[in-house]
């Protein structure tokens, strides 16, 4: 998206939808599209936009190309026996923590393999690296070449669970996926970006793939490669018998809602009503964000994390008064706050 272009402000009411995956902070977006899965009530604080929503924040593409040759898996160098994990996302969103959950399904699952999209020679040698790092064979990482985009989504239904990552996890690969038939696994997390893939699943109405915590992930991927191979063969059929009449792939239902959402915030413009950003203390939560050491602490974990903000922020305005902010700082703290002492994580 061209921020300098809404920076000049060109037009009175001023939208941020599926240009970036979260809050943009500006002092010139007044709203942003999410859907309840993606922002729930409880997040809103996050966001300095004013939060309205439609049934599934992500539109697509029912008529996508797809190619007729069916492919097999020997095409792509899959074994025939096996069960096949795949992710399709990009590498940039691979984190440690990512990883080494995927690690743990693959030693707990004999013989399966993880399909993932060939990077670069480079970057492939060192994820096969990190793989036997962690006790698994690199052989077991195969790299799908990349291919025009109907060859692509034709290959898609060798695989039998398509594995997230997270923070940043699949949203137009998580589409393709169930577009194809192709069951996607997920730990929604608590930002936008981490939660797409949640709502595009139970918008596609597979909840029961949606978890709540790294470790049920891990558990999940686990069972339905093995005692419940039964149980995801009922999902992937479920996946195709709704495929086309599910929240997901209908558009027309999107295109009404949004439609209806922009007559209200053409309403809040024409009664004086347009919300302004709430940006007090951004910077504050940003510097708190930045200054983590997010290879030794995966942040989507943290169990109190409202907590941990408000004690760094207890730490700041004890040195620089900060004033409340309608977020996690309400201010009344500000006669009693003293230095906070913040435990550091352990060394990984």
């Amino acid at each position: 998206a061209r921020l300098g272009v809404f920076a000049r402000r060109p037009a009175p009411i001023q939208v941020n939808w599926l240009g970036y995956p979260g809050t943009m902070g500006s002092s010139f977006h007044h709203y942003i599209v999410a859907d309840d899965w993606t922002i729930p009530d409880y997040a809103e604080a996050w966001y300095s936009e004013k939060v309205l929503r439609v049934p599934c924040y992500q539109p697509n593409d029912r008529k996508r190309i797809v190619d007729e040759t069916t492919p097999t898996r020997a095409d792509f160098g899959l074994p025939d026996d096996a069960f096949v994990f795949c992710c399709f996302n990009a590498s940039h969103k691979f984190t440690r923590f990512t990883f080494e959950r995927w690690m743990e399904v693959l030693k707990a699952t004999e013989g399966s393999v993880l399909w993932l999209l060939d990077y670069a020679p480079e970057t492939n040698q060192r994820l096969r690296e990190q793989a036997e790092a962690r006790g698994v064979s690199g052989d077991r990482l195969i790299f799908a070449p990349k291919l025009p985009n109907p060859r692509h989504l034709a290959r898609y239904p060798l695989a039998d669970l398509f594995l997230d990552s997270t923070p940043y996890g699949a949203h137009t690969t998580a589409s393709d996926a169930l577009w194809m038939g192709v069951p996607v696994l997920t730990w929604s997390g608590r930002c936008f970006s981490s939660r797409v893939c949640g709502s595009l699943l139970r918008a596609a109405g597979l909840p029961d793939l949606v978890t709540d915590t790294p470790e049920e992930f891990v558990e999940r991927a686990i069972h339905l490669a093995g005692q419940g191979r039964g149980e995801l063969e009922v999902i992937r059929a479920r996946l195709l018998a709704n495929r086309d009449t599910c929240a997901l792939f209908d558009v027309a239902k999107l295109s009404r809602s949004l439609e209806g959402l922009y007559r209200r915030m053409r309403d809040d413009y024409l009664s004086g009503n347009l919300p302004q950003p709430n940006l007090t203390n951004l910077d504050a939560y940003f510097e708190i964000g930045v200054a983590q050491d997010h290879e030794t602490r995966e942040m989507g974990a943290v169990t109190d994390y409202d907590g941990f903000y408000k004690a760094h922020l207890a730490r700041r305005h004890y040195h620089h008064p900060i004033p409340a902010d309608g977020r996690l700082w309400s201010g009344a703290e500000e006669a009693e706050v003293k230095p906070v002492s913040i435990a550091k994580p352990k060394a990984a």
